[in-house]
């Protein structure tokens, strides 16, 4: 799947990134936009998300992390994530400040399923599914 570069949702003018709408268990109807970040470790989403899945992170394992200047509290929970058809199970970090309109996708819980070839100087992404 190849996937154009985008702008971040808050940041109308500026620089097109690798961005991949994800569906969050299974709610087809909401996309989330997630930064394709090869730097993350982690896939962190707003804690508003969780609600709105039906997710519970009550006895979630949590954790503080810093992202691009800031600090946020992530409760850590198994969810079924999808893009383009193709469905995973990944611990995810609801985050609870998140002020950005996007989500970030690191490498514990999307880079290990997906080959993803960065084609900067054509401004897309190619996805492929890990298949073992």
């Amino acid at each position: 799947m190849i996937v154009p570069y985008t702008e971040l949702p808050t940041s109308a003018g500026g620089s097109p990134r690798p961005l991949l709408d994800l569906v969050i268990a299974d709610m087809d109807d909401i996309l989330v936009p997630c930064l394709v970040d090869s730097g993350a470790l982690n896939t962190l989403l707003p804690a508003w998300i969780a609600e709105a899945a039906g997710i519970t992170t009550k006895d979630a394992s949590m954790k503080r992390l810093g992202v691009a200047g800031s600090s946020t509290e992530a409760a850590f929970v198994t969810t079924m994530l999808s893009v383009g058809g193709h469905s995973w199970e990944a611990d995810v970090g609801f985050c609870d400040p998140w002020p950005y309109g996007w989500g970030l996708l690191g490498h514990l819980s999307f880079f290990r399923f997906f080959t993803v070839v960065f084609r900067a100087v054509d401004l897309e992404f190619e996805l492929e599914p890990v298949t073992n």
